[in-house]
């Protein structure tokens, strides 16, 4: 077995918020550089499904230290809030921009349900049932 750590970093933010300091993307770049910089680190680039991955800034971060994709897996997020008559399958298969350890889609829960209490549990059957039903996944 190997040991693992897992380390959640903040969000990538471009405008401080009330009470952050006016250079606050500067330093959470920094500190999302000085962790995934490091050969051993796998990095997980969540990027929304719903959005242009050319435009995906943790895509962009992994790239500058992961120019083949060999450690990157990236993570599609929001896939339930893609435009009708649109899918993520381009994406998921990797042919817009090739990760060696590819591409998963995720439904997360969303405000709402956090709000009436979902649980892990539920969030997960309804993430089962959505890409199960879903005509393209």
């Amino acid at each position: 077995m190997l040991d693992l750590t897992l380390v959640d970093l903040p969000g990538l933010t471009k405008v401080p918020v009330q009470g952050q300091p006016q250079d606050i993307d500067i330093q959470i770049k920094n500190l999302v550089y000085s962790f995934i910089r490091q050969s051993n680190a796998l990095i997980l680039a969540l990027s929304p499904a719903n959005a242009d991955l050319a435009n995906s800034d943790s895509l962009k971060l992994a790239r500058e230290v992961d120019p083949n994709g060999e450690r990157t897996i990236g993570v599609l997020t929001k896939i339930d809030l893609m435009d009708e008559g649109t899918n993520a399958l381009e994406l998921l298969n990797g042919t817009v921009y090739p990760l060696k350890l590819g591409y998963y889609g995720v439904k997360c829960r969303s405000q709402k349900n956090i709000n009436d209490r979902m649980t892990i549990g539920e969030a997960i059957s309804a993430e089962q049932d959505y890409f199960s039903s879903h005509p393209n996944y």
